[in-house]
């Protein structure tokens, strides 16, 4: 569990009208993630609020399986930009849902199968996957590098602190 607020940051921009609100994060990496809302009566999906969040600046591509729901295959919005840092077998999309915006859960039905309340949030969490298809990022948090690069990294720290002594 978190111990503060993940996601802060303005609103890009808000879709739908009603007394509900839920936030959307679309979150390509650990700094470069953008926040919106969805407003709504009645009740509404996670789907729902992407479909009307799609009418923005925000692109939302989905394959739709019919009764098994809408599949997001990717997102595209300006200035956001997908990764690879080169671990596990697959890159994509993960879906996160939380009541505060501190305690997330991965989300096991899909976005179809999402019923929003007010005051939830969904995070998109571009990352990597495992061996056993489990999301290696969670919400708000760093990408791990691949272990080439960290051992690069430990290399230069040693280097570096070897110059200094």
């Amino acid at each position: 569990a978190a111990h503060g607020e993940i996601y802060t940051g303005d609103i890009e921009y808000t879709a739908g009208a009603g007394a509900n609100e839920a936030t959307i994060a679309i979150d390509f990496d650990f700094d470069n993630s953008f926040l919106f809302s969805f407003r709504w009566d009645g009740t509404a999906t996670g789907w729902d609020a992407l479909a009307a969040l799609n009418a923005g600046a925000l692109d939302v591509f989905a394959t739709d399986f019919g009764e098994w729901g809408m599949f997001v295959d990717d997102f595209d919005y300006p200035g956001g930009t997908e990764y690879d840092y080169g671990q596990g077998v697959y890159a994509g999309w993960a879906y996160f849902n939380s009541t505060d915006n501190e305690t997330w859960s991965l989300d096991p039905a899909g976005v179809s199968f999402r019923d929003l309340s007010n005051g939830d949030w969904d995070s998109w969490v571009w990352t990597n996957y495992d061996d056993s298809w489990l999301p290696i990022r969670t919400p708000g948090a760093a990408p791990i590098p691949e272990p080439a690069t960290m051992l690069l990294f430990v290399a230069g720290g040693l280097l570096i602190r070897k110059r200094k002594v």
